[in-house]
């Protein structure tokens, strides 16, 4: 991102609240090419207590910082630095954390539900503060200011409450989670090795693509997660293609041949190629397994998504007129472009989509509309 730089590099500045306010306008100025931009790199300022939600951070650069009770609801922290920094009681309910720096960061007590910490680097590292001539470096008993952790013994997420956040190639190596809670969170090819999992709560967690023996995990917890898929799962995919392949025939000979698809209580991420821009009327996939799955440009008018696990679905641009997804789990799923109005019936009435009991963090949905 091309630019200035908000002048804040000195040690352990103290912002204030219209201090801070004057250095997240500038940042976003500069990403949204407003004039008046300049980048925010903040090394090692304290701002705690604030409000902050809501924001564009993308990009920023505040490592070493203290962050300490400042909220930052909503908040895009897309490829933000915040290493070593000190996020003791932050809220970053529904912020979006990708591709971020959190070496070594402290989330005791911070809130991060329904979060996106996909791909987010979370491995513990020593703390360090900025220097203009060395760069990092250790600041031993101190931490930042005498107010931040002090010790690499302190960088953790102790029963930080992950629940609802997707976290898919997040690397959390060796931290310590003890007592954490990961209920509903999207760990697909997340590193965990070396990670204290004491007391730590996994259920409805999604641990696909994660090398299980490295967790060290109870089958009793392993029980309530969603894994990878089973043998007898993968042994009903040519079966599943067979039935999606009638029912497009069935739409196309406009019902002279094939039958509608029915898919209830399936694991269709044995087919993961298999859903794009199909025509697919009648389709129902009841209390079926389709996290990550690709909808895009499908034509599912009055599908039945009942009970369904979508979470990290993709229904871009697709026809969902008058669908239901009553009690789905649809967490972080995208309906960019997707068609979500009453679908017309024969007999002059109309069908909503129905997302009663649905749940819809991170979907951009309209509560209104469930």
């Amino acid at each position: 991102m091309q630019g200035q730089t908000s002048a804040v590099d000195s040690n352990c500045q103290r912002f204030d609240s219209a201090t801070f306010e004057r250095a997240v306008k500038a940042h976003e100025n500069l990403v949204n090419g407003r004039s008046g931009g300049a980048r925010l790199i903040g090394r090692n300022i304290i701002a705690q207590n604030l409000r902050c939600d809501r924001r564009n951070l993308q990009d920023c650069d505040i490592t070493g910082s203290v962050l300490e009770g400042t909220t930052f609801i909503g908040t895009n922290f897309m490829r933000a630095a915040l290493f070593c920094s000190d996020l003791t009681r932050c809220d970053f309910r529904g912020a979006r954390l990708d591709r971020a720096d959190l070496r070594g960061s402290t989330f005791v007590g911070a809130k991060l539900e329904g979060a996106i910490l996909d791909e987010a680097d979370m491995r513990p590292a020593s703390l360090c503060a900025a220097d203009d001539i060395l760069g990092l470096r250790w600041r031993a008993g101190l931490g930042f200011g005498g107010v931040g952790p002090s010790s690499p013994d302190n960088v953790e997420a102790f029963a930080v409450n992950f629940s609802n956040c997707s976290m898919r190639g997040v690397r959390l190596r060796n931290a310590n989670l003890k007592n954490a809670i990961f209920t509903n969170a999207n760990l697909d090819r997340a590193d965990l090795r070396g990670a204290r999992l004491e007391g730590a709560s996994f259920r409805g967690a999604i641990l696909t693509n994660v090398e299980l023996a490295d967790l060290r995990l109870p089958a009793s917890v392993l029980a309530e997660c969603i894994l990878d898929p089973s043998a007898e799962a993968l042994s009903r995919a040519d079966a599943i293609r067979h039935d999606l392949d009638m029912a497009e025939q069935w739409v196309l000979s406009n019902g002279e041949r094939g039958v509608p698809a029915n898919l209830d209580n399936y694991d269709l991420r044995v087919v993961p190629n298999s859903l794009q821009s199909r025509q697919l009327i009648g389709f129902s996939a009841r209390n079926s397994v389709a996290i990550g799955m690709d909808f895009s440009g499908s034509k599912l008018p009055g599908a039945n998504f009942d009970g369904a696990d979508l979470r990290g679905a993709l229904f871009k641009d697709a026809d969902l007129r008058g669908a239901s997804f009553r009690g789905a789990n649809l967490m972080h799923a995208n309906f960019l472009g997707a068609d979500l109005t009453a679908l017309p019936l024969r007999d002059g009435r109309n069908r909503d989509v129905q997302f009663e009991g649905a749940c819809l963090d991170g979907t951009g949905v309209l509560r209104e509309l469930a």
